[in-house]
């Protein structure tokens, strides 16, 4: 039986808004500062999950907040963290820990325009950025995913766990090995301690 790996979150959302926080002035001649402000305020108030940035209510009034963690508990036996290092560490990870390969396809991974941006302005790489939210292994990834989504949690299914050891990214007809992971992309913009950037 098939393995199919979701993604619940977006990528490098957590390493971009580090990074806005800590660039803003040298952005907000680059952005609008309208549209910065928007994201971090946002962000900030609702947190890294949910579609449209909101993980607790998805802007609905009508819906109590939920504890994220308590979304997450019936998955326990297959769920790994999406954080330093960005999605693609992680799926590394957690391939290496069921000693198998994978094959995902990057743009099937959840992503937002402002942080491809800020990514794109500094030259690096959004998958290979600070990020949190959750990957989860699932034989039937529809009604896993129909259940999150329900409550509020963005996800997409980016790919499949594999038989073999091959790590792959397949993008149409073109094939990428995944190398092993190497350090978090935002330490190429902010250069703190990384207890500074990573623990906070």
């Amino acid at each position: 039986m098939i393995r199919y790996i979701i993604f619940c979150g977006y990528a490098g959302l957590k390493g971009s808004l580090k990074i806005i926080e800590s660039r803003y002035s040298e952005l907000g001649r680059y952005f609008n500062k309208i549209y910065l402000e928007s994201v971090v305020s946002h962000i900030q108030d609702r947190g890294y999950y949910g579609r449209y940035l909101s993980p607790i209510n998805n802007d609905r009034p009508d819906r109590e907040p939920v504890n994220i963690n308590d979304i997450f508990a019936g998955f326990s036996d297959n769920i790994a963290e999406v954080g330093e290092g960005g999605i693609l560490k992680s799926v590394y990870e957690l391939a290496k820990l069921k000693r198998c390969g994978f094959e995902i396809e990057i743009k099937k991974i959840s992503t937002i325009q402002i942080c491809i941006e800020v990514c794109e302005y500094f030259g690096i790489n959004i998958y290979r950025l600070l990020s949190e939210g959750k990957l989860i292994t699932a034989e039937d990834p529809i009604y896993t995913c129909k259940l999150l989504e329900d409550r509020g949690i963005a996800t997409s299914i980016i790919g499949h766990l594999g038989d073999g050891l091959d790590k792959l990214i397949v993008d149409k007809e073109v094939i990428e090995y995944v190398n092993r992971p190497t350090q978090d992309e935002i330490f190429k913009v902010i250069k703190y301690e990384r207890e500074d950037i990573i623990g906070n």
